[in-house]
């Protein structure tokens, strides 16, 4: 029998530092010099409840992490947690801890049920470290409720995982919640525009729908409350994952916010109100991990936390990085087709390749991209690499493909050399979409957008020594990487690996492509020339602040004390917490961010006169106004509720009803298609004008449907016998219907009294449609001929007639006044271009009102009869 030998009392050492030195055990001779700094730095906030710490990947801040958390383990006697994002990680962490460092952790992963019964005692009797993802803490009832240390690894992505624990989704496409999300519709429908009704409602989607995101307004949610309640609490299934979300927001649902778009529902607070999760509350000191913490806050917002502790990286890391990476700009000489071409053929080069997207959808897409080039590659889900990277890193022919997940994936050394980001990471959830697209408020997400493209494009460079090629694929991605605006406010070292691949690629053809792969990948002599000019170019760097950091920074407290106020129930509290924060965001560059935070002011001033503050509705009517007047989005609910208690404004107030909106899904459009640059806007802009000049019904009607959708109007058509042409939606309200009649020249004797018969019925056809039933159509005759058939003159009052040459005359103005928004488009939610847009549509003719008074403008009883 060995050794039973039970310490009693005794003493630890003074600091994590004197602590390694006594891990005997330990396969690593000393402390690397950043990592010796950093816990000199931590042993001045040891009582500090929440202290932030910054080390790039590949500082070693593993070690640092586990250190702290085995040093206060065994000097306080601490129960001590360590958090990974994943199970892979985990796993990595304890193979680490006891492999190279001599440390006694335990993996305690998946159901409670399934935990090692000697790991459970050792972590409740602080004997031992345990190691779990951040699920481990953030669920209805976790096993370690008690911790006393938590470590947050990959704190930067701590949102993915916190916030998830506040979050319910309703999944449209989901066979088990399809029914609770039709349920849910149906009561929202009052609130909700007829044409938003009806993208809500139908099962195709288009690429404009996949971008489109509301939000249900929070006096709405408050008159509904009861009814949304009852709903959720009966439809949701008792033993589901969303019984468990909802039993954490059930008792808070007026806290919360409802967005939605095609693909569900998202129910979830501004912020995550940690602090009333206890598990995670009561420890005497959370301390956050990070290879960066972030500007302006974002790491309190993350974490739900009015002020953080913050350690800043180690002397000297502010201007070196880790590894090496080569970045490659396909479409910088090669057109959308060839870019493709070349990434398939750099993943068969390689062998293994990592794929970012940040959405499904476009995973999908490049999956199928993949598998039609590469039938032999085996492909992988996040699922998949997440549970464990073995069976990915054992494959020679592998291409794993991702959607938005930005951290916890690490492929270190010859695992995978090469990383595709296709597409710029700019929302991760509905929240974020609404607020970047719908508020214009992008400014404040420019650090996680950054953050995000620094997470994405390190997945493949993990150590000091490591190096990958990176492969920017996708128009906004490479627009944004190309600009220097941009760069300055990334690390030196990105911004130089950035600067070379940028010029690198530039009058490069595929062999030229590969060639230099081919150099990078041998990483020899000829490499080594390449890699002193990015090091030259990098002590040449600074980076920069991001814009508004301060004025971001001094907001922070006050937005967390609004989130726990709305809570706690306390809405007059959090209408003065609200009140608090817009001192602090003063300027047109914040206009988008104030314009919601009125908003918020408005609904907790509105909600707190519902529940007795009746002094607060002139307040409430008051925000509502700010929002709606700073707010350059089309949101037609914003502006109702500035007019709350209000006579209407006539008919100045409804000028150009449905422009915001138009606005917003032109940005969708553009973001689908691209600038002007790009083969996918020029095709779409020439099957356009092809169609139009064609006298067929097919391709004329097609290019009425896509001429609509790229002016920014709901635009469909439909192939039954009875059914109408093309018809556009102007501003939920008012429509357009043709009837093409094309297939003929003016000589033509005349229009038909069955066409006209025709034309007048396709109003109440669409009438019979769901989601349209509320809309007024103005049904328009488009063709060449100008007479009319005698008999047809009675049934022709209320038609309207175009003439097909000025339909296609204006049809072109339209699309030059779209080439040039295009060109300068900077990406969703920019304010000073969505107030360009309106201009010039307003000058152009082309505001709901312009289009429909040009639609109408000729009478189709007026022409002369035959």
């Amino acid at each position: 029998m060995g050794f039973r030998l039970t310490r009693r009392g005794g003493s630890a050492p003074d600091t994590p530092e004197a602590l390694f030195r006594d891990l005997r055990n330990r396969k690593v001779e000393g402390l690397l010099s950043q990592q010796a700094d950093m816990l000199r730095t931590y042993m001045e906030h040891v009582d500090e409840s929440d202290v932030a710490l910054q080390m790039p990947t590949g500082s070693g801040k593993t070690l640092v992490g586990l250190l702290i958390a085995e040093w206060r383990r065994r000097k306080f006697r601490e129960r001590s947690i360590f958090l990974c994002p994943t199970k892979q990680l985990v796993n990595q962490v304890v193979e680490q801890a006891s492999e190279k460092y001599g440390l006694r952790t335990h993996a305690m992963t998946g159901p409670q049920r399934d935990y090692d019964t000697n790991a459970k005692t050792e972590y409740q009797t602080a004997e031992a470290i345990a190691v779990t993802t951040y699920s481990g803490v953030f669920n209805t009832n976790p096993f370690f409720d008690n911790a006393q240390t938590i470590v947050l690894d990959d704190a930067h992505a701590a949102e993915n995982y916190i916030a998830d624990f506040w979050s319910l989704r309703i999944d449209r496409r989901s066979s088990d919640q399809e029914t609770l999300y039709g349920v849910l519709l149906s009561a929202i429908k009052d609130h909700v525009s007829v044409s938003d009704f009806a993208r809500l409602s139908r099962d195709e989607r288009s690429p404009m729908d996949a971008l489109w995101v509301d939000k249900l307004p929070t006096p709405a949610l408050h008159q509904l409350h009861g009814e949304l309640f009852q709903i959720l609490e009966t439809h949701i299934p008792g033993d589901s994952d969303l019984a468990y979300r909802w039993s954490v927001l059930r008792d808070h649902l007026l806290a919360c916010h409802i967005y939605l778009n095609c693909e569900g529902f998202l129910i979830r607070p501004l912020l995550p109100p940690t602090e009333s999760h206890r598990p995670f509350a009561g420890a005497n000191q959370r301390v956050y991990m990070s290879a960066t913490l972030g500007e302006g806050g974002e790491l309190e917002r993350l974490v739900g936390k009015r002020s953080l502790t913050r350690i800043p990286a180690p002397e000297g890391w502010e201007r070196q990085g880790v590894g090496r990476r080569l970045f490659f700009f396909p479409t910088r000489s090669l057109d959308e087709d060839d870019s493709m071409d070349l990434v398939t053929q750099m993943i068969d080069r390689t062998g293994r390749g990592l794929v970012l997207t940040p959405s499904e959808w476009q995973a999908n897409q490049v999956r199928e991209e993949i598998s039609d080039a590469l039938p032999g590659v085996r492909l992988f889900s996040a699922h998949e690499i997440e549970a464990s990277k073995k069976p990915f890193v054992e494959t020679d022919r592998a291409v794993a493909v991702i959607a938005n997940r930005y951290d916890g994936i690490d492929l270190v050394g010859d695992e995978c050399r090469l990383l595709v980001a296709w597409g710029l990471p700019r929302a991760t959830h509905l929240q974020e979409s609404f607020l970047i697209s719908r508020m214009g408020g992008s400014i404040l997400y420019n650090d996680r957008i950054l953050t995000r493209i620094v997470q994405a494009t390190g997945r493949c460079t993990r150590s000091a020594t490591d190096y990958a090629a990176v492969v920017i694929v996708g128009e906004e991605l490479s627009k944004f990487l190309l600009q220097g605006d941009k760069r300055q406010y990334m690390h030196p070292e990105l911004q130089a690996e950035l600067a070379f691949g940028i010029e690198e690629s530039k009058e490069r053809s595929t062999p030229d492509f590969l060639k230099n792969l081919e150099i990078f990948l041998d990483h020899g002599e000829q490499w080594d020339e390449a890699d002193e000019v990015i090091v030259a170019e990098r002590d040449e760097l600074d980076r920069q602040d991001l814009p508004c950091v301060e004025r971001f920074v001094a907001a922070v407290p006050e937005e967390v004390s609004y989130q726990y106020a709305m809570w706690q129930g306390d809405y007059a509290g959090a209408y003065a917490a609200c009140k608090d924060v817009l001192a602090h965001l003063s300027g047109d560059d914040l206009r988008g961010y104030r314009a919601f935070w009125n908003y918020l002011a408005g609904s907790a001033a509105w909600l707190a006169a519902a529940v007795g503050a009746g002094a607060l509705e002139a307040q409430a009517r008051e925000c509502f106004s700010r929002a709606s007047q700073a707010s350059a989005a089309g949101l037609p609910w914003l502006h109702k509720l500035s007019r709350l208690g209000q006579p209407d404004g006539g008919a100045s107030d409804e000028a150009n009803a449905g422009l915001d909106a138009a606005i917003e899904h032109l940005e969708r459009e553009l973001e689908d298609l691209g600038t002007v640059h790009s083969g996918r806007f020029e095709r779409r802009v020439k099957e356009i004008l092809k169609g139009l000049n064609q006298t067929t019904a097919t391709g004329f009607e097609r290019a009425q449907v896509l001429l609509g959708s790229l002016l920014g109007y709901p635009a469909d058509n439909t192939n039954e016998d009875s059914g109408p042409d093309p018809w556009w939606v102007l501003d939920g309200e008012r429509g357009i219907v043709f009837e093409d009649y094309t297939d003929c020249t003016s000589s033509d004797p005349v229009i038909s009294t069955s066409k006209v018969r025709q034309a007048k019925g396709h109003p109440e056809w669409l009438k019979s449609k769901e989601g349209l039933a509320g809309v007024s159509f103005a049904p328009v005759i488009v063709s060449p001929v100008e007479r009319l058939e005698t008999s047809a003159i009675p049934l022709a009052v209320g038609v309207h007639f175009w003439s097909v040459d000025d339909f296609r005359d204006w049809a072109g103005n339209a699309l030059t006044v779209i080439r040039h928004l295009c060109r300068a488009f900077p990406g969703s939610g920019d304010l000073a271009w969505r107030a360009e847009a309106k201009e010039a549509y307003v000058t152009n003719g082309l505001t709901p009102n312009a289009i429909m008074a040009k639609a109408c403008a000729r009478k189709l009883s007026e022409l002369g009869g035959r």
